[in-house]
């Protein structure tokens, strides 16, 4: 695997995973800052498979643009820094 591959996909991986994880925790927050403690837990187990499958594909597209950009950039980096290191 070269280095675009394992850049794009380490970004692409965690910010997928951040993403998820912001979006449960902010749904577990409004649920319990809002609504009493039964109705917390009935709206997130009903509100929770809804949101991932609304923020899933939203996310898995931005965090595979996001790797893209950050595979690039490491790219970019690696022969700037061997032109800089050839010259001299």
């Amino acid at each position: 695997m070269g280095m675009f591959e394992k850049a794009a996909l380490r970004t692409a991986n965690f910010l997928y995973a951040l993403a998820i994880g912001a979006g449960v925790i902010g749904l577990a927050w409004l649920c319990l800052a809002h609504l009493p403690l039964w109705a917390a837990v009935v709206v997130f187990c009903i509100g929770l498979p809804l949101l991932a499958s609304v923020a899933a594909p939203i996310a898995a597209g931005g965090a595979w643009l996001a790797g893209l950009v950050a595979g690039l950039a490491a790219i970019i980096g690696r022969s700037i820094y061997r032109r800089v290191r050839s010259a001299g």
